[in-house]
């Protein structure tokens, strides 16, 4: 299973890490300790990311799990000898503190955490796309002519939101609405159109 690839949106994992992150409690002793995430918190990111609560527990579970059977994650080692260090997966920095990881992956969401309740979809689909204009200017230009005009703006006729590709919001589609990939092209629509 080495070297899978993650089919995961990098900024749904960078707010599911900084929530986990967030949930770690310190003893008296100052080793960190795992606590759970509740389900409001499991609930706010399903309501701004649009993942379900199931996908939210299982990677839950699954961290959980890596972390008892190894002491690490991806983006969390050393937790079994109570004294971890945080990875980030944008950049490969490294944190000692759960509060100092948290900020740093903050600053690359370009929210707090603790707004992520207020944002409303209007917001959180600019920074999609905010993050998908950044991707999509760091890869090749050999990837970026095989795909889309990245320039034209879709969107999605069941929610409205907008997206800069028509890959993008055909795998909204499939993810958020759970249409299957014949009918897509029915739930898309050109923003210029309009």
């Amino acid at each position: 299973r080495k070297g899978r690839q993650s089919n995961w949106n990098p900024q749904h994992l960078l707010i599911l890490q900084a929530q986990f992150a967030s949930s770690l409690f310190q003893t008296s002793e100052g080793k960190y300790l795992l606590s759970d995430l509740g389900p409001q918190e499991r609930m706010q990111i399903s309501k701004f990311t649009g993942l379900s609560m199931t996908t939210i527990s299982h990677w839950l579970a699954n961290v959980k799990y890596q972390l008892r059977k190894t002491g690490g994650t991806k983006f969390l080692k050393n937790m079994d000898k109570g004294h971890p260090i945080f990875y980030c997966s944008d950049c490969a920095s490294q944190f000692r503190t759960p509060s100092t990881y948290i900020s740093h992956l903050e600053s690359h969401l370009g929210f707090q955490m603790k707004d992520m309740t207020r944002l409303s979809v209007d917001q959180q689909s600019k920074v999609e796309q905010e993050i998908s204009r950044v991707s999509s200017a760091q890869r090749s230009p050999e990837t970026i002519a095989a795909e889309e005009d990245t320039d034209s703006k879709f969107k999605c006729k069941l929610c409205c939101r907008t997206f800069v590709s028509k890959h993008a919001v055909k795998l909204h589609l499939s993810k958020t609405h759970s249409k299957s990939p014949e009918h897509h092209s029915q739930f898309v629509t050109d923003v210029d159109e309009e």
